[in-house]
């Protein structure tokens, strides 16, 4: 499950670490079964509990399997096996999300992940993974969302003019953002429905894909910095959006 063909085989994927694997515990996902070293069990005894109670196999191993399945330098001795955990299309934009990232091209399993982990933690209703980008399942996207693929409603491997059109058929007004054009984010004026296309870390957005977008929008740089990292630039403007929509209190 550390080669794309056979996860996709199995439709299941590898989780590392304790964090992760809590999550993975506690998610609507019941984990196919947990390998753990003998000295790493005291961490799972906390959560026993639901361990028990969802009936999820348990298997003691060595440091030789452990390392094998792992990606990191140093394993932290726990390794869960997850089913697939994204949804289609169709099902997705049913539950009336407002707020959706979409990525068109990212290309870097890092960034992948790290855009996940902003999208949760800025309260984004779910992110759609477009073709040509790198695989939500990969290990390296997996470690790099710190638990939150288990938090946000996902789509993956969708043509992005059917999902440009299918957001538009639901009333999303769609943002591509830009490393330079395009409006100043804190000079838009964000609808309620809102789609944000983020593109590839080298090249931005395809210029037809950018053509099928409502508006183009940048961050400001102030300092000399040529432009954001393209997960850092999510967060921002996902953070921006939420805070103008964000109701008075």
């Amino acid at each position: 499950m550390r080669k794309r063909n056979y996860r996709y085989r199995e439709k299941a994927f590898l989780v590392e670490g304790m964090k992760a694997v809590v999550e993975a515990l506690y998610s609507p996902f019941k984990p196919e079964c947990l390998l753990f070293l003998e000295d790493g069990i005291g961490d799972l005894e906390a959560h026993a509990g639901v361990i028990v109670k969802r009936d999820i196999p348990c298997y003691s191993v060595n440091e030789d399997v452990i390392s094998h399945l792992a990606t990191t330098v140093t394993p932290q001795g726990v390794i869960a096996v997850s089913p697939f955990v994204h949804r289609g299309l169709k099902a997705f934009l049913d539950e009336a999300p407002s707020t959706i990232l979409v990525a068109d091209r990212v290309r870097d399993p890092g960034n992948l992940g790290n855009m996940v982990r902003a999208a949760d933690a800025s309260g984004t209703e779910g992110m759609i993974i477009c073709r040509e980008s790198a695989d939500i399942y990969n290990p390296k996207t997996v470690r790099s969302t710190a638990g939150s693929i288990f938090h946000l409603p996902l789509v993956t491997d969708v043509d992005i003019a059917a999902v440009i059109s299918a957001l538009k058929d639901k009333g999303h007004r769609i943002f591509a953002a830009d490393a330079h054009d395009g409006s100043a984010i804190w000079d838009v004026k964000w609808p309620e429905k809102v789609a944000l296309v983020m593109g590839n870390e080298a090249w931005g957005i395809p210029r037809e894909d950018e053509a099928m977008a409502d508006e183009i929008v940048h961050i400001p740089i102030f300092g000399r910095a040529e432009s954001l990292n393209v997960a850092a630039a999510a967060a921002v403007i996902l953070f921006d959006i939420k805070r103008r929509l964000w109701p008075t209190r």
